[in-house]
């Protein structure tokens, strides 16, 4: 991870993908192929050598990135423009080569001849060497350190360690809220950087070799790379470790590079981590489109705010309003601003706890669109595992007729239509959940007997049913306004209110159930977190056998059937 004064740079698995923030606020991204490494490389001791070697070829390559991503005219992103179109070079050459020159002789006074002159003009010479050495070195490094501590305080600079902030926090997941932020991932580019210049800076004036200018230029430059290859392995190991105490040193130089960042550095490093997953080949963004990369960050941290941050939601939000299913998003690299308007506009309504099917007035269930609204109950993903029961069971027993009870928008009884040879009847207390169904029945082509009833009173007394299945309200009438605000304020409280225990509906159903069913028929249940047992012995002391209880995708059991005993 490299950070950058406007955004980030990851490189993972032979690609570079470089996000940033444009003057326009807009999230911009680029990514390209690098040839990875062989993993020769990737040696204890030769990987600290090709951190630093090929990182800063990385961090160049990312640097030039940038330079193609800003999106402001030309003259406009430094002074030297009209030196650098003289000279036919980028203004951002210009810049480089101009601090370059100047970190050299900054370096040159500052670091060479501003040591020596301090203690010269505090110490005798004939002072032991070794001792003059230590505190040449001493003073040096003291130096380097001083000025990374005024630049860390320094306004420019802010955006840079707050995206290397940003980028630690992706690096490693935070240890808790009471540490240090900086405290998260020592073995950082920048903070490596600081430390092999802090360490070799000092190794170097402390042994001092004086021979002639080749050999000390080769004597040097070995130290130099030991001190890269030491410094690496020192990190990795401070990295890895659950010792507290190795990352409180760590923090001395950390800090110097790290700000804890803001919600727009994370959502850039966001971007980049998610154009990294992408297997395709990247697609150029122009600037009237926005990255698919940068809209899903927006949208993760919009719901993350919220609390109500679920992984599919975000693909339901974007599939929906582009009009394509799961498989056909997954390809899709850009939108352009009204879309983006829209995605982010229900992506809001979400995070204020409204459920999607209200949102977008359906949801799609079983493979199907059901259309919902706040006369019926939303229905959920557990109840498929029902339909699946219930669609398996037809099968195996051949089943004829099947009745869905307290069929609120007609979900489940459409499903096992659409799938099965079963006549099916559907019925409801509420005419308008009724005309629901009815309307659902229609758009998925299925033929249904919808009865207006309160559970079996209007059914004909004659006709008896293979398989009942009824998902009924099953929440405690005391525990609904303790509900999410997106069941208790979108969900009609008709179709979640189970009386005082929750289990008024089952009661009555188990009362008359065997009146219905057929011989031999079966009687499917969807119930409430903690009601399975109790369902279960209700079912057993009605008169049924083979009572079997199931769970759904979160291990909660959730549904209760049996076969009537007759």
């Amino acid at each position: 991870m490299f950070p950058l004064g406007n955004g980030v740079c990851l490189y993972s698995k032979g690609k570079l993908c470089t996000s940033i923030i444009d003057q326009s606020g807009n999230k911009r991204v680029s990514r390209r192929d690098i040839k990875q490494n062989k993993k020769f490389f990737d040696l204890p001791f030769i990987r600290g050598l090709t951190y630093f070697f090929f990182g800063i070829y990385l961090y160049v390559l990312a640097y030039l990135s940038q330079v193609e991503l800003d999106d402001r005219k030309e003259e406009e992103k430094n002074k030297s423009f009209k030196s650098a179109q003289k000279l036919n070079l980028t203004s951002g050459f210009i810049v480089l080569i101009a601090g370059l020159i100047f970190a050299f002789l900054f370096g040159f006074l500052a670091l060479g001849i501003l040591p020596n002159h301090i203690f010269n003009s505090l110490f005798p010479t004939y002072l032991n060497y070794y001792f003059r050495s230590f505190m040449i070195a001493l003073i040096r490094t003291l130096l380097i350190y001083a000025i990374f501590v005024i630049l860390r305080f320094l306004p420019f600079m802010s955006g840079l360690y707050s995206f290397n902030g940003a980028g630690c926090e992706f690096l490693k997941e935070k240890e808790g809220k009471e540490m240090l932020y900086s405290r998260t991932e020592p073995l950082n580019f920048l903070n490596f950087l600081l430390n092999v210049f802090l360490i070799s800076t000092f190794m170097v004036s402390l042994i001092a070799v004086n021979i002639v200018f080749w050999a000390n230029f080769l004597i040097n430059l070995c130290l130099f790379l030991l001190c890269i290859i030491i410094v690496y392995e020192l990190l990795l190991l401070t990295s890895k470790s659950n010792i507290h105490f190795l990352k409180d040193i760590a923090l001395v130089t950390n800090f110097l590079v790290c700000i804890k960042p803001n919600i727009t550095h994370t959502e850039v490093m966001q971007v980049a981590k998610i154009e990294l997953s992408y297997d395709s080949t990247f697609e150029k963004v122009d600037k009237e489109h926005i990255p698919m990369s940068a809209l899903y960050a927006e949208m993760q941290t919009k719901l993350n705010q919220s609390e109500r941050f679920e992984s599919s939601d975000i693909d339901w939000i974007v599939a929906t309003v582009l009009g394509k299913n799961r498989a056909e998003v997954k390809l899709v690299r850009q939108v352009s601003a009204k879309e983006y308007r829209d995605i982010m506009r229900a992506c809001e309504r979400r995070a204020k706890g409204e459920p999607l099917s209200s949102i977008f007035g359906f949801v799609d269930f079983y493979g199907l669109k059901i259309d919902v609204n706040k006369k019926v109950l939303s229905p959920r993903m557990e109840t498929e595992l029902l339909v699946d029961e219930v669609i398996k069971k037809a099968r195996e027993i051949e089943a004829k007729n099947i009745l869905d009870l307290c069929c609120g928008s007609g979900a489940i009884g459409i499903a096992i239509a659409k799938y099965t040879d079963c006549k099916v009847t559907a019925s409801d207390i509420s005419r308008p959940a009724l005309l629901v169904a009815e309307n659902n029945a229609k758009k998925n082509d299925v033929k249904i007997d919808f009865i207006l009833s309160d559970l079996f009173n209007n059914l004909k007394k004659a006709r008896k049913y293979d398989i009942i299945v009824s998902n009924p309200p099953y929440i405690k009438s005391a525990d609904i306004e303790k509900l999410d605000v997106e069941v208790k304020k979108y969900d009609p409280r008709i179709a979640l209110d189970g009386g005082e225990d929750g289990l008024d509906f089952y009661k009555r159903i188990l009362e008359s159930a065997h009146k219905k069913l057929a011989k031999k028929g079966w009687l499917y249940f969807e119930v409430g977190m903690g009601q399975a047992g109790k369902i279960q012995d209700m079912m057993l002391e009605n008169g049924f056998s083979d009572v079997q209880v199931l769970k759904d995708y979160n291990k909660i059991e959730r549904i209760v059937y049996g076969r009537i005993t007759k």
